[in-house]
């Protein structure tokens, strides 16, 4: 089983603008508005690919999280909080293509309501389960609430995904997690290493296996994906397809990568089918995730390569 972790939730709006005018009205055209959130992504993903999902969490006045996972039939546990859902915004500008993302940071939680979601989360644990620690953490939860989850999962024999930036990256790296997804600019905000440099970046992820992280899934966008182990370095290109909207593509390709990891296939193979499934989710527009059936026919144009890179 994998279980998503959604202590912020949001809803995702995508928009349209021609561009973007300081001190002036700016007239847009919302083109998605879905509820999300890296942890309800990863959910929604892992039971397209035909994953066992279960999304443990927050939800908001109105329960707009559980009828929306009820919805699509993902399972799900959530704690009714006060306060509204949070938004996000996504804007592209047509004219140049660029975006920008507004993100409200969202209601606030208490160390009591976090401690009830992890007795939730470790009541459904098996050893051997993947457990996602993604996205940003709502006001009010410590900056260490990744890590003492991290703890406690993998105490139980659970396998900890982390996928977050800053402080709280920072401190979950200190439990050791089985894996951490980086972007490049999370990587590089991590590191102090531009990813695109290959040899700097092998060897900034050699030090992070040292310290204890088990593997490190590098989303580079359009450059593709690496994985990197104890066991060596694997690269998968991006699939090759036209590009109608990159929000949640990363949650897709950790989504994949755990799907695949969690039925045996080795790291090459398990970074061919998370990248597949990215390519699949890319395929579609605003905040739409991919399809299954996408990503298979994907999967025959991808190849990943084990790569001989000496560390440092």
């Amino acid at each position: 089983m994998i279980i998503s972790l959604s202590l912020n939730p949001c809803i995702d709006k995508s928009a349209w603008v021609a561009r973007f005018q300081l001190d002036a009205p700016n007239r847009i055209r919302v083109e998605r508005l879905d509820v999300g959130g890296k942890g309800v992504n990863v959910a929604r993903v892992v039971k397209a690919l035909g994953g066992e999902e279960w999304l443990a969490g927050f939800d908001y006045a109105g329960n707009p999280v559980a009828r929306a996972m009820e919805a699509e039939g993902v399972r799900h546990r959530l704690l009714p909080l006060p306060g509204r859902l949070r938004e996000n915004m996504k804007l592209k500008e047509t004219e140049t293509g660029r975006t920008i993302e507004i993100s409200e940071a969202g209601a606030e939680a208490t160390e009591k309501d976090v401690a009830f979601v992890l007795d939730a989360v470790l009541s459904a644990l098996r050893p051997g389960d993947w457990v996602t620690l993604s996205g940003s953490l709502p006001p009010g939860v410590g900056a260490d609430t990744y890590r003492r989850f991290c703890q406690a999962v993998q105490e139980k024999g659970g396998l900890a995904a982390v996928d977050c930036d800053g402080i709280a990256l920072r401190e979950a790296l200190q439990a050791k997690p089985a894996l951490i997804k980086p972007n490049a600019q999370e990587f590089f905000a991590l590191t102090g290493v531009d990813p695109m440099q290959e040899k700097e970046t092998l060897n900034a992820c050699q030090k992070l296996l040292c310290q204890g992280v088990g593997r490190i899934c590098l989303s580079r966008g359009g450059e593709g994906a690496w994985l990197v182990s104890g066991d060596g370095v694997w690269q998968c290109p991006a699939a090759q397809v036209e590009a109608l909207g990159t929000q949640g593509a990363g949650d897709t390709l950790l989504a994949g990568l755990l799907v695949a990891l969690s039925r045996g296939a080795d790291n090459g193979e398990a970074l061919r089918f998370a990248s597949a499934a990215a390519g699949a989710s890319v395929m579609r527009p605003g905040t739409l995730l991919c399809r299954r059936e996408d990503a298979q026919a994907l999967l025959p144009g991808l190849r990943a390569k084990k790569i001989s890179v000496p560390f440092e």
